[in-house]
C-alpha cells in the first residue's frame, strides 16, 4: 500500500511555482499603480491648462487693447495687462503674470488669485502680441508640469486669441 501525500521535491516545486506566480501578480499590481499615477498626473496637467486657457480666452476676447507699458511680452516669465472699456468710457484692467511657478491674476490692481492650482509648476508663460491694421491677437505659450516628485515630463500648451474689442469701432 502506498502512502498518500507529497514528497519533499514535489512540495519544493509547488512552493516555487506559487512563489513565482505571486511575484508576477505583485509586479503587475505595482506596474498598474504606477500607470494610474502617471495618467492621473497627465489628467491634472491637462485640466489645469484647460482652466487657465479658458480664463485667458474670456478676458482677451473681452479686452479692447493691451497695456504694453505694463506688459512683459515675448519673455518666458511674461506679463499681460489688458484694458477693457466699460460703458461709461473708463477702463477695467486685468493682468496675468507668472510668479513662483504659478499664474496669477489681478483686476484693477487688486490680486484676485491663482489661475493654476498648487501642485502644478508653470515654467514658461509667454505672451506674444500680433497686430494688423484692424485687429490685435495674443498668442500664449505655457509649459506645465506636476510637482517635482512626479515622473511625468512638462507639457507645452499654445493658443491664440483675437481681441474682439480691438476691432469694434
Amino acid at each position: 500500500m502506498r502512502n498518500k501525500g507529497y514528497t519533499l521535491p514535489e512540495m519544493l516545486v509547488y512552493i516555487s511555482l506559487v512563489t513565482l506566480l505571486l511575484l508576477v501578480i505583485i509586479e503587475t499590481a505595482l506596474s498598474l499603480g504606477e500607470a494610474h499615477k502617471r495618467s492621473r498626473a497627465y489628467l491634472d496637467i491637462n485640466s489645469s491648462a484647460i482652466s487657465a486657457f479658458s480664463r485667458f480666452s474670456r478676458d482677451i476676447r473681452k479686452s479692447t487693447s493691451v497695456d504694453t507699458i505694463n506688459s512683459t511680452l515675448d519673455a518666458s516669465s511674461g506679463k499681460l495687462a489688458l484694458l477693457m472699456k466699460k460703458s461709461d468710457g473708463t477702463n477695467d484692467a486685468t493682468t496675468f503674470y507668472l510668479f513662483s511657478g504659478t499664474v496669477k491674476v489681478e483686476e484693477n490692481g487688486i490680486y484676485q488669485g491663482d489661475i493654476t492650482p498648487s501642485g502644478m509648476e508653470v515654467s514658461n508663460l509667454t505672451f506674444r502680441k500680433f497686430s494688423l491694421s484692424t485687429t490685435t491677437a495674443i498668442r500664449i505659450e505655457m509649459t506645465l508640469a506636476p510637482d517635482a516628485s512626479s515622473s511625468v515630463p512638462a507639457l507645452n500648451f499654445y493658443d491664440t486669441y483675437v481681441m474682439r474689442g480691438s476691432y469694434v469701432q
